[in-house]
């Protein structure tokens, strides 16, 4: 990935005085930022992989295809229907592809000799036993996706022409980092220019393709509260554990846990799940809401700063709620202090908002606020 890094840095351009700096990509960075968004750059696998939802009998049944590089996939198989929309979180089916080919490719169960499934272009076939069941290609969509901003909200990024005026070029952890857009939307990397304090945040994004990176490095960023409290952004669509390979507690169980063969990386601690929406290094106990790449997904986060006496003495921490695509990740989370990886120096009781860079592995657009009282 570091030629990824290295290109998307490329190509500084000139501006006037009282502008934004601002990047531009140079055709090397332009065509990177394609082998991660563009829908026809990436082809097939992205057709296929998604949501399916079928019926066994009277049952919903739901499954996430998920590409893993190599033109392979994994499928989960949710008894009930999809996260968030029937799934109990309860325990699940693994399915593992062999390589896509001319437009078909075949699954079969590590843990289950009697279960198998073929996808294509119509849908996935799901076969248990002598039984057949075709289930369908399904899109679903956040209930707060395009939310306009209401009266006396802040535009950090969006409107009828998207601008990066909002944000500034400046030193973090990361080093230089400047405002950067891709096909009219906000590539990851850009620190706003004003300091906020308590508000509500909604954020539209878009994870880039990675089928072939480990799951904890697929679109990793985060939007980070004030440049230090950080909601984690990754593409950890259809994956039971978290983003760093860890099994944790909370992992709904696999119909059959004996199998070693699974492609699924092995547990390296008990920590909980690190998924999309969720604050860096606290747990998430709800099921995993993350859409595929390549799909708009929101985030919408309440934040209260923490506060000081007049001596600068913390007298409450910081409390963060995050709904990710409408569903509750976190609720009133009261964060101990500064996560990993954000800007360094004591808590404030203001800042900027961050959004992580990391290799501009995601896209934003429709970006707002409205501060609380």
């Amino acid at each position: 990935m570091k030629k990824l890094f290295t290109s998307l840095a490329l190509g500084l351009v000139v501006v006037l005085v009282g502008e934004t700096p601002a990047q531009t990509l140079d055709k090397v960075g332009e065509a990177a930022a394609k082998k991660l968004f563009d829908a026809q750059t990436i082809g097939a696998e992205l057709k296929l992989q998604g949501e399916y939802v079928g019926k066994d009998g009277e049952k919903r049944v739901g499954i996430q295809v998920v590409a893993r590089g190599d033109k392979s996939f994994h499928a989960l198989i949710l008894e009930g229907g999809l996260p968030g929309d029937g799934w109990d979180g309860g325990r699940y089916g693994l399915l593992e592809s062999s390589p896509l080919s001319e437009g078909r490719a075949e699954f079969s169960s590590p843990s289950d000799a009697g279960v198998s499934a073929v996808l294509d272009e119509n849908g996935l076939t799901l076969k248990r036993g002598e039984q057949k069941i075709l289930v369908k290609r399904v899109e679903r969509k956040s209930e707060t996706l395009g939310q306009q901003p209401p009266a006396g909200a802040i535009v950090l990024f969006g409107g009828a022409k998207p601008n990066v005026d909002a944000f500034e070029e400046r030193k973090d952890i990361e080093g230089m980092t400047a405002p950067l857009m891709f096909d009219g939307n906000l590539m990851a990397g850009a620190v706003t220019k004003r300091k906020f304090r308590d508000y509500t945040l909604h954020v539209e994004f878009m994870t880039g393709w990675e089928p072939q990176n480990i799951p904890w490095r697929r679109a990793d960023a985060g939007i980070y509260m004030l440049s230090r409290y950080e909601v984690a952004i990754g593409d950890s669509f259809g994956f039971d554990f978290d983003l760093s390979g860890a099994v944790s507690p909370n992992r709904p169980k696999l119909v059959d846990d004996k199998n070693k063969m699974s492609k699924f990386l092995a547990a390296k601690n008990k920590s909980d799940p690190r998924v999309c929406g969720s604050v860096f290094t606290y747990p998430s106990k709800v099921p995993n809401a993350c859409l595929p790449p390549l799909v708009w997904q929101t985030l919408d986060i309440d934040f209260k700063a923490p506060r000081f006496d007049a001596n600068g003495k913390k007298t409450s921490k910081a409390v963060i709620s995050v709904k990710l695509n409408g569903h509750q990740t976190v609720d009133k989370l009261e964060v101990n202090g500064p996560t990993p990886h954000g800007f360094k120096g004591p808590e404030t009781a203001d800042g900027p908002i961050w959004f992580e860079a990391f290799g501009r592995r995601v896209l934003y657009r429709n970006i707002w606020l409205v501060e609380q009282p």
